[in-house]
């Protein structure tokens, strides 16, 4: 089932994030990325990411299978009005982007559909809104993820490149 998160989540969603980063951190060819020293910078991470849910009218979605969440998304948007930015009006045009900051779904539920069913529900919600894309980053080492967003329609747009000096 996916629903709205609720404040009951918070920890486990807390817990998945560690486990995300950690992740993150292993696999990141840079080394930018690190792990959390412990759960209190999982929550503080979530805290910020949930603050930027509140203030850029965004949404948290969690999937619950016999009462215990096993994947989380989080989502916000971000418009851009003509004459609000005139870097941007030079270059692009008006904008409602849906931004997704954070999938993950537990390693033992991968392969599921659950992912993909988070990411319809924040679709749907992005939809509603008005949004005339949906928008995210992931990390270039992150080879199963870039798989499955090409897999639901996205495609590179932007590419970051890093030179470690």
């Amino acid at each position: 089932m996916i629903r709205e998160m609720d404040i009951k989540d918070r920890e486990n969603i807390d817990k998945m994030q560690f486990e995300l980063q950690k992740y993150f951190s292993e696999i990141d060819q840079t080394h930018e990325s690190l792990p959390y020293k412990d759960m209190d910078d999982a929550h503080h991470y979530m805290q910020k990411m949930l603050d930027d849910v509140k203030n850029m009218n965004g949404k948290v979605f969690v999937s619950e299978e016999n009462g215990q969440v096993i994947g989380f998304i989080q989502g916000v948007i971000i418009e851009h009005k003509k004459g609000d930015d005139e870097i941007y009006d030079l270059s692009r045009k008006p904008s409602k982007d849906g931004w997704i900051g954070l999938l993950f779904v537990k390693s033992e539920f991968r392969g599921s559909g659950i992912g993909q069913e988070l990411l319809d529900r924040m679709k749907d919600y992005f939809i509603a809104q008005g949004c005339t894309s949906i928008k995210l980053l992931v990390l270039s080492d992150n080879i199963n993820a870039i798989g499955f967003y090409k897999k639901s329609g996205f495609m590179a747009h932007d590419l970051e490149m890093v030179m470690k000096i």
